[in-house]
């Protein structure tokens, strides 16, 4: 599409708005003020005690993003329309972190605790949002020539635009705000707030200067399309650089030093690694202590060859016996969480009455929060007053009443070492098994029915069906299913971490909870930090493992 402005820049006399040229000028002043940040911060010595690698990141980032800034003056005078779309993506992030520093530095963020509480205590008022959201979908069900349409979908918006009202001023926020010494209007109208909303404010304008302009750049409707669903997603883009993408880099570089959060952090290269993964072999008599290993590591175990001992020792047994412990409960995950799901997914599959409340109902425990299952199952595993012990006790009732002597065996849930793993894995299959079903019974009916129906015809019985052609066809879905449940269980924390408490067995550490404790109760960030990068790495391999064996199955077959 050539537009008049097309026609002019060919002959050399392009035209640009006045709006476009002080845009221009603001990309220019963006990116002579960035590079001038980037050798500020380049010069940083220390950054929250991080070292000198955190600033320097830092300032060549800003740097590149200057330089870019810089570079797309140019083509926005020659009126190309991918540059526009460059320079209108980084004002509207420009714009996003602007809100949030502007939030920052004026103390907005102080008060929401108070808001939560307050929204909790008035939580009727968020029945305006449904309501609201009710009325609107109402509307656009109704015919386009029913007069009604537009008041109800005004109403509709005006209910939850009310309620947020009224949630804002009964929550108090803003009255917190306003008393907080570290906030309040002082630290609102101060020099630096007030610049700092002045840039956001522009930011802003220039975006929505650099979006209304899209004719003159001779956008195509696609090219609109595209760059609108790309501004849809740039608070997810924000979010994950903000709280994935910088912590993922610094927890890389961390892993390289001797970081403890209190002193600065100095480059110790691969020792965190080698501290970690170290493993030695001591061959002794059986049932002595090694000797040669004994003043640098630990041991994790031994077997016995003949009259000999092979004792394997490391410099952290501890993450050892925590990957040992993962590897278990990933196992027993797998086991009490897809086979079960396989038989309720087969059952769902089937017309009976009342499936869909069925599917609901198993649905259910894998949308609630963990806090709140553990401490659900913390009562029923209670050995004194908790309902798993009351049935079997009065299972173990009913069979010596029929002449057996069975002592009942008051299984200590949360205590005994010997079944603390058991207890989180049953815990956790239970809040899976509902996420895994409806997976599966998604596979299940997308088996095509004609097969079905003429194996039956063929004289196939149902476990030749399922063997030979629903399971084959479920590869791809199995695949999906176990590998979300193992990475799930490679990474388990929350469960045993809520479940057990202030329990201090070492039968309850997995791999993170492990990580955890060295990072947060002995402050080796370095080392918590290597160990998060050694279980990235073990999770990555077993997942390319998995995808080459799911390849090699008839179900990825031509």
């Amino acid at each position: 599409m050539a537009t008049t402005a097309r026609v002019e820049m060919a002959r050399g006399e392009p035209k640009h708005p006045v709006s476009l040229l002080l845009a221009m000028v603001w990309m220019v002043i963006i990116g002579i003020g960035t590079l001038f940040l980037a050798t500020q911060v380049f010069q940083i010595e220390a950054f929250f005690n991080l070292g000198t690698f955190v600033p320097q990141f830092l300032g060549i980032v800003l740097g590149l993003v200057g330089i870019l800034s810089l570079v797309t003056v140019p083509f926005l005078w020659t009126l190309n329309n991918n540059w526009r779309i460059v320079a209108l993506i980084m004002n509207f992030f420009g714009l996003g972190f602007g809100i949030l520093y502007t939030g920052h530095v004026s103390g907005m963020f102080l008060g929401i605790d108070t808001l939560a509480l307050n929204i909790y205590r008035n939580a009727w008022l968020l029945l305006g949002f449904p309501i609201g959201y009710v009325l609107v979908w109402i509307s656009g069900r109704m015919d386009d020539l029913n007069s009604a349409k537009d008041i109800v979908q005004k109403i509709g918006l005006a209910v939850m635009g009310v309620a947020l009202i009224a949630i804002l001023l009964t929550s108090g926020w803003l009255q917190y705000v306003a008393e907080n010494p570290g906030a309040g209007l002082g630290q609102i109208f101060n020099l630096p707030t007030i610049a700092t909303v002045a840039v956001t404010i522009i930011f802003g304008v220039v975006g929505s200067i650099f979006m209304r302009n899209g004719e003159l750049f001779g956008e195509t409707i696609l090219e609109r399309e595209a760059w609108q669903g790309w501004l849809f997603l740039l608070p997810n883009f924000v979010n994950f650089l903000l709280f994935f993408a910088m912590p993922l880099i610094l927890s890389f570089y961390l892993s390289f030093t001797d970081y403890n959060a209190i002193s600065r952090a100095d480059w110790i290269g691969f020792d965190n690694y080698r501290r970690l993964l170290s493993l030695d072999f001591e061959t002794v008599p059986t049932g002595t202590a090694p000797t040669d290993l004994a003043d640098r590591h630990f041991e994790v175990s031994r077997f016995t060859v003949g009259a000999n001992d092979i004792v394997i020792a490391a410099e952290s047994p501890g993450f050892w016996r925590t990957l040992a412990t993962t590897f278990r409960y990933c196992i027993l995950l797998l086991t009490f969480a897809i086979v079960p799901a396989f038989a309720l997914a087969m059952l769902l599959n089937a017309k009976i009455p009342g499936i869909k409340f069925f599917r609901a109902v198993y649905f259910l425990p894998s949308i609630a929060a963990v806090v709140g299952v553990a401490m659900i199952w913390q009562w029923l595993y209670n050995p004194i007053i908790g309902f798993i012990n009351y049935w079997i006790s009065g299972f173990v009732d009913v069979l010596n009443g029929l002449g057996l002597a069975v002592s009942d065996p008051n299984i200590q849930w949360l205590t005994d070492e010997n079944v603390m793993l058991l207890s989180v894995v049953i815990m956790a299959a239970w809040q899976v098994i509902g996420f895994n079903t409806v997976i599966l019974l998604a596979g299940l009916q997308g088996v095509p029915k004609d097969l079905i129906e003429a194996s039956t015809v063929d004289g196939a019985n149902s476990w030749i069906r399922f063997r030979r052609i629903i399971l084959p066809l479920l590869g791809p879905t199995t695949f999906f299913v176990v590998v979300t449940t193992l990475i799930s269980g490679m990474q388990a924390f929350s469960e045993m971490y809520t479940l057990f408490g202030v329990s201090t067995s070492d039968a309850r550490l997995t791999v993170v909870y492990y990580l955890y404790l060295s990072g947060f109760q002995q402050f080796d960030m370095g080392f918590a930090s290597a160990t998060a990068w050694v279980l990235f790495v073990v999770i990555f391999i077993i997942t390319v493992i998995q995808f080459r064996v799911s390849r090699s199955s008839e179900a990825y077959r031509d």
